[in-house]
């Protein structure tokens, strides 16, 4: 069964119905819920669907042993190694030299 879209060919009302596929795209007892005709039109519309796993089943969002495996359980050995980097970098405070393309371009300015 699916959810489709349909317009009254009498009184104009956008509505949906569940209603099992017809190859015709007949639709024979599906009827407005305003004026109750049968004259209507379906609408193309999109299907909505997302895949999921039930909770406790993904090893990423898993909060069966009380932690989010992502964020929480490789945390301290990131911490560490980031502290080590930042030691072990010569860089200094600014790792990247200022760029002025603007004022130090010799083309800047010229139309060819």
């Amino acid at each position: 069964m699916g959810r489709y879209d349909f317009e009254c060919g009498k009184c104009n009302l956008v509505y949906d119905e569940i209603v099992p596929y017809d190859e015709t795209g007949k639709y024979k007892g599906v009827k407005c819920p305003q004026c109750g005709s049968k004259k209507k039109s379906k609408l193309f519309t999109s299907c909505n669907f997302s895949f999921s796993n039930p909770v406790g089943t993904d090893r990423w969002n898993s909060d069966a042993n009380g932690h989010d495996y992502r964020f929480k359980h490789n945390l301290p050995n990131v911490l560490e190694q980031r502290k080590a980097a930042e030691m072990a970098s010569h860089m200094g405070a600014q790792p990247y030299n200022k760029i002025d393309d603007l004022n130090n371009d010799k083309a800047w300015g010229k139309v060819k």
